[in-house]
């Protein structure tokens, strides 16, 4: 995901359901009038969100606190996080039905539709100010590594991200099969639970790996420090902000008017401080549909053979 400027078990896998909804709860202003739920349900009661988002860096709840605070001022209803321990948990979780609204990656949101969440998306995540939606995923190197393009990935230990990232995995092995670069199974380091920003740091210290890829916000601070070069870059299509298509009409309709084609000032217009965090790479959510998202599944069907989470 990228929530800033977006395991080696597959994706589908049973994974162990988390059965309490703990963590960080936002609780919306006493002015808010709260949308009824005569027509739709919610995952844990008619007064609360279950808001989701992608464990890609330490921190990633606190990080988005702001957007659940936002949220429960749009709804005026609570926002729980949903105990997120890996990708896995939040595809599960959609699919399931324990979770309403998420933000999540291109990625997850093709997992989770394939492994049978209703979902559909409310914005996709601007990360520059006054750019459209979208990010890049960026091949990386240590300075020290003797190779120069992004075809000697071809003979190297190569670190991606999680099997489930957009821009850590799913557009890293389009890209490298256009390229006409394999890596050898023993060469793919994807660590379960892998952070984009983790894999950065892996890359700069060269020890399991001189090469890899992370997202541009993860990247870009140690290739301007000199601790990485860039090799490449690819645009990914942005990170979604998602809810459940069985949520009450006037529930979505709500988030849809507030968030869809927001900006910083939108939020802060709601009373709700920017972090540090979201004043560096959070300008807003652009309003995309569905159709947004048909390159990755396009990228999944080129590498399915590849990436086993691309196999729905």
């Amino acid at each position: 995901m990228r929530l800033r400027p977006n395991r080696l078990a597959t994706a589908f896998a049973g994974v162990a359901m988390l059965a309490l909804l703990a963590g960080c709860a936002s609780t919306p202003s006493e002015s808010a009038e709260s949308p009824a739920a005569s027509d739709g349900t919610f995952a844990k009661d008619d007064n609360t969100i279950v808001f989701a988002v992608l464990p890609d860096h330490e921190g990633a709840d606190s990080d988005a606190q702001p957007i659940a605070d936002w949220i429960a001022e749009i709804t005026g209803k609570t926002v729980d996080f949903f105990p997120a321990t890996d990708y896995t948990a939040v595809v599960q979780g959609l699919a399931a039905g324990q979770i309403d609204v998420a933000q999540i990656s291109a990625f997850t949101y093709y997992q989770s539709q394939a492994a049978g969440a209703e979902i559909e998306p409310i914005g996709a995540q601007i990360t520059e100010d006054g750019a459209a939606a979208g990010y890049y995923s960026v091949a990386i190197a240590n300075p020290a590594w003797d190779g120069s393009t992004f075809a000697d990935f071809a003979d190297e230990p190569v670190c991606f991200v999680n099997p489930t990232s957009t821009s850590g995995r799913a557009i890293p092995a389009s890209q490298l099969k256009a390229a006409g670069v394999t890596v050898a199974p023993e060469n793919v380091l994807a660590p379960e639970g892998g952070a984009h920003d983790l894999n950065a740091l892996k890359v700069a210290e060269g020890q399991e790996c001189m090469v890899g890829f992370a997202q541009d916000i993860d990247a870009d601070p140690l290739i301007k420090s000199g601790q990485l070069k860039e090799i490449e870059r690819f645009l990914v299509p942005a990170a979604p902000i998602v809810m459940q298509t069985g949520l009450p009409q006037s529930v979505k309709d709500a988030l849809l008017a507030e968030i869809a084609g927001s900006t910083q000032a939108t939020l802060t217009g709601h009373g709700i401080d920017l972090n540090e965090f979201l004043s560096d790479g959070w300008f807003g959510f652009d309003a995309v549909d569905d159709k947004y998202y048909d390159s990755i599944r396009t990228v999944c069907a080129e590498v399915a053979d590849e990436v086993e989470a691309c196999q729905a």
